[in-house]
């Protein structure tokens, strides 16, 4: 039973890698106009957002695909655990892409996980070919496309809450 859980821990950290993959490709190939690319534009002539649920809902559609080839594949191998694992990884990912996408655009100063947090000194600094990062900017470093930036926090802004990670727009 341990090595059940193990699989989908392993899934889960697996899906989670590939979702942010899959995600930094896609900005990519949008800033290339292959992809959206009116769409992005708008995006950046706008700077923001659109609300935590509605960018979490962009990145459903890839999650629901991502899991419907991780089911199939759990079944054909019958590693079902794995698989299952995947598919949270995958939505779970959703969710963070969307929460980053949003707080990077309200709040840069509460990206911990990031130093700068790098698609807000995309949107900044306008760099259309570095920085397509936008939950992590691991893929960035791994390709070369990473360029790091002098950014400094609004002191004024700084975290003192748990909750204040969660004042962002909602819909």
């Amino acid at each position: 039973m341990f090595e059940s859980y193990l699989a989908a821990v392993g899934g889960f950290v697996l899906a989670f890698a590939i979702a942010s993959l899959v995600e930094w490709v896609v900005h990519l190939l949008m800033h290339r106009r292959v992809l959206l690319g009116k769409i992005h534009y708008d995006h950046h002539v706008a700077a923001a957002a659109d609300g935590m649920l509605w960018e979490f809902l962009y990145y459903v559609p890839a999650a629901v695909i991502g899991s419907c080839i991780f089911l199939f594949w759990g079944w054909q191998l019958d590693l079902w655990w794995l698989a299952g694992g995947m598919c949270a990884g995958a939505f779970v990912y959703a969710f963070f892409a969307g929460y980053a996408h949003q707080i990077q655009h309200e709040h840069p100063e509460l990206v911990f996980w990031m130093n700068p947090p790098v698609h807000t000194i995309h949107h900044k600094h306008e760099m259309y070919r570095r920085n397509f990062g936008i939950g992590v900017d691991v893929w960035d470093k791994v390709f070369g496309t990473y360029q790091r930036v002098d950014w400094t926090p609004d002191p004024s802004r700084q975290c003192r809450r748990l909750r204040e990670y969660w004042k962002i727009q909602w819909y």
